[in-house]
């Protein structure tokens, strides 16, 4: 019986995806002869010891080997090449809003919705912290789960498991660049233990370094491209080609408006006004850093030791610690007097006759710089044990620590550079270095640069947390297809969170920075109780059927109400072969400090405007015709500036968000065909209560779609006098929409269905082990509603604005890899398809040239060769060099949240053991 049923453990797992040694790490299965107790093992998205790893949540497991087998050098790749993640991500690719912090967008449903476990317990969340050499396996719950974990895992868990029982050493050389010969990666890991009777110690760390890759080292991000449209169809549609055009049009020399005047100009050559010209606007793309530079250092350890090991309980102490500091920096062109200077007549540089409004670019100055020093350590102790009548118990204290350092540089004093174009303010301060003359190059002295350009620097720190009562067992009574098994606990939480701006920005005096720091937090206490019935055993068609029901209350201190969440599943196992499962939850999302505390700041947000070639868009109502007129915009008016000047910011009224998730699924491993499982998990989730912000291009659409700008929704744009610019009621001087409140709401719902699947196969060929495993998400639907009222926006199948993870974002009805891997004696060859089907742009602008992006496959292959205390590994990532597909509504022509930046990478490994 006892082999029967590791056997079936082990299928199962196989089935599971955890067809490791690693899988088992934790707590292996004993089945040695005359062994009496099968040991066991807790899966993530349960709390009650198992004797198999099968449960009703559909969970995917990644062994430390699966993970090098993809190629990925760092934790960041792997997780982003998943495909259950969709939308955009962020990470080392995000150079403008970045800070090099690693997310998880599970489902597309957003990052703050997926909750990020390291050893079955909360931290930050930002995967860059877990060093990779620490790593025993990957768990993917790909389910809700707040009455497990509470708060946040609603799209599903990832839970991070280390490896606390290696024995020996081994260390790891890494080498990687681009067939650019940039983006160069070195790194070392290592991880050593020893161990005795009574417990063990493991020990690892790593230093990692890569080089930035900036715009100008590639193709697609050299200059900031533009569209030439030589042809307008009947239907609409264009024609023409995409060109290296067009970019900011705030220049240098400067661009100006006149006011009462409509339009942009530059100074002629007569020195008169003229109208700018594609050939006069700022090439800002170049000189941004498209991959950020990183550098890493991280250590993490952990110990056992047996206390007790008889009486009334056993007890081991046991603990973990983990530190990780990193050094990341962001860089974006020079910054410009993006509030339209006021430059009076009496300029020299002023031959215009009339005060105008200038903006100029800094390009004597160097490029705006953010240098991200972030600390992080996590400690974690407690106590373990089983009682004698068989319960399981543990309890434990976390503490973490996050600290992040920014030091800003290349933001201008807005004051100051006022004074600086205007003689009768210079003259009158006396710190003044002289007045500038923004309408040439080379204008702007060093003197006036280390007056105008002040560096800076911002803190913030947050702390977490976690207290930890569980206990687990089973009934002393016996029904007839088994025992009741069963969990239950209690879980504080407390996290705060400070952030301390910069003197000068605290003063209000540095353009586009908040002024306000943020500071607050909160306490959560929690309750929950688990348990298994089993229902039916041994019987035909029943081999097993398992009742599974939880409860869970969680008590935050800043919601009046305590929140409630359930979950009901079943576990039906026909015969040996089959499981059938299926379960109902529910769950909810507790808003964060920052998105309760954080101050109103200026923010540039990207959007599609509206009123783009109006007069030949056949979509347009002729509402929208008569709000674009009224602004004064020509019929053929094209967007010069894709950012708006807005606000954002937090509110401390916000509740929190509420969610059902439904999820039925089959798993089958035939015994007739070998080393063949095929699992299918049809999902179903519903959010309401949604806590983010209209998205700009929303706003706009109900607004200038409304009669005589009656949508409640104008209200949200404030114009460009409250937000401290020149313009029109609603548009800047550039024609942008300015002074748009993007304050945080509790708004509209998400609903998100699809099917995952997993396939795999092995067999003996050509004197080796052949190996195939096909994995991956197909979305039925992704809809998305922003606030009542409002139309539902079908995702699926598009890209554009990620309303629940930022930027932009590709909602794929598709993502899949497919892995093909052969082993033969002390080698092996892996080749891995990484596969996202075609998305049309969900907010189609009129007259684009693309707003549509294909299928897009990525290959990687690498290989490895086992010597006798060495291995050695060889790849080769994006074989065919594939570059980000153009699209016309992206960032700067791509979607740099989803594609690959870096273009082919070649790397070389050595791993050796002792």
């Amino acid at each position: 019986m006892l082999n029967n049923q590791v056997s079936k453990a082990v299928r199962l797992a196989i089935a599971f995806g955890a067809a490791s040694t690693a899988a088992f790490s934790a707590s292996t299965i004993a089945a040695e002869e005359g062994v009496e107790k099968v040991e066991r093992i807790q899966v993530t998205g349960s709390r009650i010891s198992r004797t198999d790893m099968e449960t009703a949540v559909p969970v995917t497991t990644y062994s430390l080997d699966e993970i090098k087998a993809t190629g990925a050098p760092t934790l960041e790749q792997f997780v982003q090449q998943l495909p259950i993640i969709s939308g955009g991500s962020y990470g080392s690719n995000v150079n403008n809003g970045g800070n090099g912090s690693v997310s998880m967008n599970l489902r597309g449903l957003g990052a703050t919705r997926t909750l990020v476990l390291l050893n079955g317990r909360r931290f930050s969340g930002d995967i860059s912290v877990i060093p990779m050499a620490a790593i025993s396996r990957v768990d993917v719950l790909r389910d809700g789960a707040s009455t497990i974990y509470g708060s946040d895992a609603i799209a599903g868990v990832v839970n991070f498991i280390t490896n606390n029982n290696f024995t020996g050493a081994e260390i790891e050389f890494r080498h990687q660049q681009t067939s650019e010969n940039d983006g160069k990666t070195s790194n070392i890991s290592f991880i050593t233990g020893i161990e005795s009777d009574k417990g063990n110690i493991v020990f690892s760390g790593g230093y990692e370094q890569r080089d930035a890759i900036y715009g100008e080292d590639r193709n697609f991000s050299k200059c900031v491209r533009g569209e030439n449209i030589t042809n307008t169809n009947a239907d609409g549609s264009v024609e023409g080609e995409v060109i290296c055009g067009g970019g900011s049009a705030t220049t240098s020399p400067g661009s100006f408006s006149i006011p009462g005047v409509r339009g942009t100009f530059v100074k002629g050559d007569d020195g008169k006004p003229r109208a700018i010209e594609d050939s006069d606007r700022y090439n800002y793309a170049s000189t941004s850093i498209i991959y950020q530079p990183l550098e890493k250092y991280n250590l993490f350890g952990a110990a056992n030791y047996e206390l007790v090991d008889s009486g009334f309980s056993t007890v081991e102490f046991f603990s973990e610690a983990s530190f990780t500091h990193r050094l990341n920096k962001t860089r974006l062109a020079p910054v410009g007097t993006f509030w339209s200077m006021p430059v009076p007549v009496s300029n020299p540089g002023n031959t215009f006759g009339t005060d105008v409004n200038a903006q100029r670019r800094l390009t004597e100055s160097e490029g705006r710089t953010s240098d991200f020093s972030i600390t992080e350590y996590l400690i974690t102790t407690g106590f373990k044990g089983e009682f004698s009548n068989g319960w399981y118990w543990d309890t434990s204290y976390t503490y973490n620590s996050r600290r992040r350092t920014e030091e800003i540089g290349g933001r201008i004093h807005q004051e100051r550079a006022n004074t600086l174009v205007d003689p009768a303010l210079c003259s009158a301060n006396s710190s003044c270095p002289g007045v500038w003359d923004p309408f040439q190059d080379g204008t702007l002295t060093k003197e006036m640069r280390d007056w105008i350009i002040v560096p800076m620097s911002s803190t913030s720190r947050a702390e977490d947390t976690q207290l930890q009562f569980n206990l687990a067992g089973e009934t002393s009574f016996e029904l007839p297809a088994g025992t009741i098994a069963w969990a239950t606990g209690y879980e504080h939480l407390t996290t705060h969170y400070t952030s301390v701006p910069d003197g000068a920005a605290g003063l209000g005096a540095i353009y586009g920075v908040a002024a306000e720091g943020t500071d607050g937090g909160y306490t959560t206490s929690a309750y929950y109780a688990e348990v298994n019935i089993p229902i039916l055993a041994d019987m035909p068609f029943a081999e097993r059927l398992d009742f599974t029901a939880a409860a869970r209350r969680t008590d935050v201190s800043l919601i009046n109400d305590a929140e409630v969440t359930t979950k009901y599943a079943i576990e039906w196992r026909p015969n040996s072969e089959l499981l059938v499962r299926a379960n109902l939850s529910e769950g909810f999302r507790t808003p964060g400090v920052s998105t309760l505390f954080a101050p109103r700041a200026n923010s540039a947000v990207s959007y599609t405007d509206p009123c783009v070639k109006y007069g030949s868009n056949p979509n347009a109502s002729a509402e929208l015709k008569a709000n674009c007129a009224a602004d004064g915009l020509p019929a053929d008016w094209t967007q010069s500036n894709q950012q708006s000047g807005s606000w954002v910011g937090g509110n401390p009224d916000i509740g929190p968000e509420k969610s059902t998730s439904k999820n039925i699924g089959i798993v089958w491993a035939p015994e007739y065909i070998e080393n063949f499982s095929v699992a299918l998990d049809f999902y179903d989730i519903e959010i309401k209560d949604i806590i983010g912000e209209l998205s700009i291009g929303t706003i706009g659409s109900e607004c200038y779609n409304s009669a005589n700008f009656s949508s409640p929704l104008c209200e949200q744009i404030k114009g460009p006098a409250a937000y401290g610019t020149v313009g029109g009621e609603r548009r800047d001087s550039s024609d942008s929409l300015s002074g748009v409140d993007l304050a945080t709401q509790n708004l509209g719902i998400f609903n998100s269905k699809g099917i995952d699947f997993d396939f795999k196969y092995g067999l003996d060929a050509f004197g080796g082990e052949l190996k195939f495993n096909l994995n991956g998400t197909y979305v039925i639907d992704l809809d998305h509603n922003e606030a009542e009222g409002l139309a539902t926006t079908e995702l699926v199948g598009g890209y554009g604005a990620d309303v629940a993870n930022g930027g932009r974002g590709a909602f794929n009805d598709i993502r899949a890899n497919f892995r093909t891997t052969y082993s033969k004696d002390d080698w092996g060859i892996t080749h891995t398809i990484q596969y996202q089907s075609d998305v049309d742009d969900y907010a189609k602008p009129a007259g684009v040239l693309s707003s549509h992006v294909g299928s897009v496959a990525y290959n990687d292959i690498n290989g490895f060769y086992s010597f006798e205390n060495l291995i050695l590994s060889l790849g080769i990532n994006n074989i065919s060099d594939k570059e980000p597909p153009y699209v016309s509504n992206g960032d700067n022509g791509a979607l740099i949240r989803v594609h690959r930046l870096t273009g082919r990478e070649y790397y070389i490994k050595a791993t050796f053991k002792f």
